[in-house]
């Protein structure tokens, strides 16, 4: 009988749409090089940082975990890249408008339904968020759940640069199950990435459900293309 379910955040719930992404590193990097006084070609650096940096999120190691922390990422900007000195108060003036800048140009939701599908599972299940997170905390990531009103569907939130672990580390899904206070078997994670949220869910043990809006020849099962699905594909194969 499953008892709750944990959902993936990026691309599952809320997504960018066209260059949100670039244009938040691009206002990252002039905040960095107004605050600094550096100069302007210094971009070009700062924008390759940010490359290397999204290849460290995808491959998570003991080498590269200075990606989980926005804080550790600002240092190896400034210290590993730009080599540039830096005091504590502008340090932090960075890392503040590095972690925030999102919510001058939020993502949006992957579909309009979604607050009106998770206010009914939240009826019928606890749910669990559990993302990983990137140049933006899972403390500013609440607040796009509030601007979505979603925030108050879920009880509990697992973030990785909270717990320094990233999907699909065992140790994301454990830290889940202790919250939940559940077995495994009792448990259904949704989520778009077939590594990071259907394989590393269903190799820890849970249940999994790939989220395949727009993906053709989906090669797993289960999966569902709108969470509008969701609900039928739970008693279906579950309940």
């Amino acid at each position: 009988m499953i008892k709750a379910l944990t959902i993936d955040l990026w691309e599952t719930l809320i997504e960018d749409r066209d260059s949100n992404e670039i244009d938040r590193d691009k206002k990252r990097a002039k905040f960095i090089i107004e605050e600094l006084k550096l100069n302007e070609d210094k971009i070009d650096e700062i924008m390759h940082f940010f490359t290397d940096l999204t290849e460290a999120f995808k491959h998570p190691s003991p080498e590269n975990s200075w990606s989980i922390l926005p804080e550790d990422q600002v240092k190896m900007l400034l210290e590993n890249y730009l080599k540039v000195p830096y005091t504590g108060s502008q340090f932090e003036k960075i890392v503040e408008y590095y972690k925030t800048v999102i919510l001058e140009n939020p993502p949006v939701l992957t579909e309009q339904s979604i607050p009106k599908v998770l206010m009914r599972l939240s009826k019928r299940y606890t749910l669990a968020l559990i993302s990983n997170t990137g140049r933006t905390p899972g403390s500013v990531l609440l607040n796009i759940l509030e601007i979505y009103g979603i925030r108050d569907y879920f009880s509990h939130f697992v973030f990785s640069d909270e717990i320094r672990a990233r999907k699909p580390d065992p140790k994301v899904f454990e830290h889940a199950r202790n919250l939940l206070n559940l077995e495994k078997e009792a448990i259904v994670h949704i989520g778009d990435s077939f590594n990071l949220d259907f394989m590393g869910a269903k190799s820890y043990g849970f249940n999994a459900i790939l989220y395949a809006k727009g993906k053709d020849n989906v090669q797993v099962e289960p999966y569902i293309r709108s969470f509008e699905e969701l609900e039928s594909i739970l008693d279906e194969k579950f309940n």
